[in-house]
This record gives C-alpha cells, structure tokens and sequence, in this order.
C-alpha cells in the first residue's frame, strides 16, 4: 500500500508540473499575442506611430500586472493592516474579524410609499 501512496504523489507532482508548464505557455504566448494584436489594430485605425507605441506601452504594463498577480494579491493584505488608534476602537478585534455596525432610519424619514 505505501508503494501505492508514492506512485500517486508522484503522478499528482507531475501533473502539477505540467499544469505549471501550460499556465507559463499559455499566459505568455496568449498574452504576447494580444499585445501584438492591439499594437496593430491600433495602427491600422490611426496610422500613427504614437497611438501605437502607447498600445504597446499599455499591453506591456498589462502582461506585467498578469505575470505578478500573486505579488500583488499577497501585497494587499500588507497595505490593509490596521492602524493602532482603529485597532484601540475595536477591542478584542484581531486578523479575521470584521466589525458590523447598524443604523435605523430616523422617525420620519423611512420608506415612503
């Protein structure tokens, strides 16, 4: 049964590898290809040198963002940290928790119908 065990991590290993491999292929030669297609569509209906360049600069700042996702979605978490004097308003709030609060409408001021 333990030689069993191996062979499916091995094989489980393999796939994620594989799956790696595709992602990379994929995210730059799809992405390359859009960059391209943008920098010509743009020339084509402009004819102007600027509006392609700034295809280009774009679609090159778009495939950074795509390739450093994670980068990014780990940074967020880092820039959301709360700061003492919020954290003083909440007592007992830590990482994880989220604080609720509810207001009823005033007399007079509800729904009308």
């Amino acid at each position: 049964m333990h030689a069993d065990v191996m062979v499916l991590a091995g094989a489980v290993d393999d796939v994620d590898r594989l799956a790696q491999k595709v992602t990379s292929l994929l995210s730059g030669s799809v992405m390359l290809l859009m960059v391209v297609a943008a920098v010509v569509v743009t020339w084509a209906k402009s004819k102007s040198v600027v509006a392609a360049f700034v295809a280009a600069v774009g679609g090159a700042a778009l495939w950074f963002v795509v390739l450093n996702a994670p980068m990014f979605r780990d940074s967020v978490g880092d820039d959301l940290t709360p700061s003492s004097s919020s954290s003083s308003a909440v007592h007992g709030a830590g990482p994880g928790s989220a604080v609720v609060q509810s207001y009823d409408l005033l007399p007079g001021r509800g729904e009308q119908r």
